[in-house]
């Protein structure tokens, strides 16, 4: 959680929405960002679904 908050004041500070996401496999971080809506330009760059599709790409090797 305590990554979170801090991806969170990151993202403040840098003027986007104050949320930041962490993905946790078997107590290892394995995806964390932090909203992206203004930097990308996105509406659809929110935190959670940042972290989702860089983990999925992380992890795309494991379902092949």
């Amino acid at each position: 959680m305590n990554i979170a908050l801090g991806l969170a004041e990151e993202a403040f500070a840098q003027g986007e929405v104050l949320v930041g996401a962490v993905i946790v496999k078997r107590d290892q971080t394995i995806g964390k960002v932090m909203n992206q809506m203004e930097l990308l330009r996105d509406p659809t760059a929110h935190a959670e679904i940042v972290a989702i599709k860089e983990t999925a790409n992380t992890l795309s090797g494991l379902f092949k």
